[in-house]
């Protein structure tokens, strides 16, 4: 199984209800959709910060979303879908409400103890 990692910041000006809104309603459906290689799909919405650098006013990013994988395929089909003129709607979708110039992705390799 493979997992990706996405830390997530809202668009400015847009509040935390619409912000969930938008992803709970409109964007996770969109994703398992277009994605049947999807496992497992969770947001972890940001409550508030326990810890933080002195002095930072806002953390960088609203959500950490996690999506499992079934397989190295199923995430390259995903990647390769979204880069398509058909994939297009994610990414479309994704600038209506997230500030994409902040948005960090990572593949990750978990290890449970």
């Amino acid at each position: 199984m493979v997992k990706e990692m996405v830390l997530v910041k809202r668009k400015p000006g847009l509040s935390r209800e619409e912000f969930i809104r938008q992803y709970e309603e409109v964007m996770a459906p969109l994703m398992l959709k277009h994605c049947p290689g999807i496992k497992k799909y969770a947001r972890n919405y940001v409550r508030t910060k326990l810890m933080a650098p002195p002095g930072m006013e806002e953390l960088e990013f609203d959500c950490i979303t996690e999506v499992w994988y079934e397989s190295k395929e199923a995430f390259k089909a995903f990647a390769e879908f979204a880069m398509s003129d058909q994939g297009k709607v994610i990414f479309d979708t994704e600038e209506t409400f997230m500030d994409t110039s902040k948005t960090i992705a990572v593949l990750m390799e978990e290890k449970v103890t």
